[in-house]
């Protein structure tokens, strides 16, 4: 179904006829009340502001419909380029925002200018129907396969299943390096913006990503005497501890800029795309036109891999299928410490936070506990931090008194690059699975795995399956064979509910603390019932 366009001349009556067409297209779609209210002020909003910049009398094209699976917003108008959505206190907010799909978005070629707003997006079931679909599958032709003549068997797996998976892997594989190099650039260039929101900008992202390597080595340390690892290749050799360290930080400059991308060295695309980001944001506004490139080409491979992962459903079925035809399906059984300790650890973290957070914010836990519970069950239930968005940032403002002008910056923010359950999931999984395949470990090991698994977790696309191209990339830097993406799998499949609660959880209690640290905290409104 195409957008079906239709032509106003620009004033109050067609301010409120645009509006109240939305209203209806979204009563039709039974879309939540609260929702409608919004998106319908957003129009309003967004109308106003073009008519208060250009003046009235103007003609505009707007259309409603759905395209690519989704339910659209379409304004267009021929004009100097003017961006009616921008709002000048939060500019990374806005991105972050934008990129979670609940903010409009605004581009312009010539003088055609064009506001792009997801009204709901496509009806379809999460990515984890399909993957239990095909996890069903898969053990149904895995039984149904001792009818079948061995030889049948390896042919299949030989013509089928086995070029399936490594065509998938190859093509996430292709795209992961660069998307790797976008992202981290995105996140410096972001941090550079913030310095228009000063000080308390600044200082906000440096406790979130310092947090999440803190958790990191935390999950770390703490999962070490529950595994049995291999120190054999170098981890308790005759080369101190300090040399191995020191070599590691002496070979993190890479030899040249296409080896990295060629062999999948994860760290040296981080070490690369750092130089990069540090590189523009020195030349200020001489590099404007390289951060918009960037910008662009980070959409464009972010959509690359969403489309990507849409196939995860069918790795994950000709994966198990090869597991159990060739015997190997007991290796499962293997999931069963991550799950134990990831979920242990993270029930741990939660009640130490909760314990800081008490103290700190002279609140009794049982009732900051009350408070953000709604938020928890809508993340928690639904799996998806963007379901959870608008009742966090409600639940920040209305039920923790968190000044919303701090809200409305670092909520979306947060919900992007702070997530401390995502970090122990991350790590938990390369040390037990580094047991599991016997992959040599050493200080070194440990320490790229801290750094990986942090950055990973902040770099992580906010697409169905991104977290398949964090497994590719965790475990071809830290030698883990790509069998183990299954087993990943096969705990996120478990795990997935409780990480998202979590993290929506934890971010609400962190900015509740920053807000008292920053004097933006109305404890009236965080003590009340």
């Amino acid at each position: 179904m195409r957008l079906l366009f239709k032509e106003y001349t620009l004033n109050e009556a067609a301010v409120d006829a645009i509006s109240a067409d939305a209203q209806d297209y979204l009563n039709k779609l039974n879309a939540e009340r609260r929702s409608i209210q919004k998106i319908r002020l957003t129009v309003e909003e967004i109308l106003l502001n073009i008519m208060e910049h250009y003046g009235k009398g103007m003609t505009i094209s707007v259309g409603f419909g759905k395209q690519f699976g989704r339910h659209m917003f379409r304004l267009r108008y021929t004009e100097e380029p003017f961006n009616p959505t921008k709002k000048s206190d939060n500019p990374l907010a806005e991105e972050v925002m934008r990129a979670l799909g609940v903010f409009p978005a605004w581009s312009c070629r010539g003088k055609t200018n064009t506001v792009s707003l997801v009204l709901a997006d496509r009806p379809k079931r999460s990515m984890l129907f399909y993957i239990t679909l095909a996890v069903v599958a898969a053990v149904i032709l895995g039984i149904l396969g001792n009818f079948i003549p061995e030889s049948v068997r390896l042919a299949v797996n030989d013509a089928v299943l086995s070029p399936l998976s490594d065509c998938f892997l190859g093509l996430l594989n292709i795209f992961a390096g660069i998307m790797i190099l976008l992202t981290i650039c995105n996140g410096i260039l972001g941090m550079g913006d913030s310095a228009t929101l000063g000080r308390t900008g600044k200082s906000i992202i440096v406790r979130f990503v310092g947090i999440s390597f803190a958790v990191s080595a935390f999950s770390a340390v703490s999962v070490l005497p529950f595994v049995n690892l291999n120190y054999s290749a170098g981890g308790q050799g005759s080369d101190s501890a300090f040399k191995q360290i020191s070599q590691m930080f002496f070979d993190i400059i890479p030899k040249n800029i296409i080896d990295p991308f060629k062999t999948g060295n994860t760290f040296h695309i981080i070490v690369i795309a750092v130089f990069i980001g540090c590189a523009l944001l020195a030349v200020g506004e001489r590099g404007s036109r390289m951060r918009a490139l960037i910008e662009d080409a980070s959409a464009v491979f972010q959509q690359i891999v969403s489309t990507i992962c849409a196939l995860v459903p069918l790795f994950v079925f000709s994966m198990l299928l090869q597991l159990i035809w060739s015997g190997k399906i007991r290796i499962l059984v293997s999931v069963i410490k991550p799950i134990i300790l990831i979920a242990v650890l993270v029930i741990i973290l939660v009640v130490l936070l909760l314990i800081i957070y008490s103290i700190r914010l002279k609140c009794p836990p049982m009732l900051l506990m009350k408070k953000v519970m709604p938020a928890f069950l809508v993340a928690f239930t639904s799996a998806s931090s963007v379901s959870a968005f608008q009742i966090g940032m409600e639940t920040c403002e209305s039920k923790f008194g968190i000044n919303k002008s701090l809200t409305s910056f670092a909520y979306p923010l947060g919900a992007v690059v702070y997530m401390p359950a995502s970090v122990i999931y991350f790590t938990v999984l390369v040390c037990t699975f580094a047991e599991t395949y016997q992959i040599a470990t050493n200080v070194p090991w440990f320490i790229l795995a801290v750094i990986i698994t942090t950055l990973i977790t902040i770099a992580m696309p906010p697409i169905p399956g991104g977290d398949i191209l964090c497994y590719t990339v965790l475990f071809s830097s830290l030698g883990i064979p790509s069998e183990a993406i299954i087993l990943a799998t096969a705990v996120g499949i478990l795990l997935d509910h409780l990480d998202t609660g979590v993290n929506v959880m934890l971010l609400i209690f962190r900015l509740t603390s920053d807000a008292k640290r920053l004097d933006n905290l109305d404890k009236k409104i965080l003590l009340s019932e």
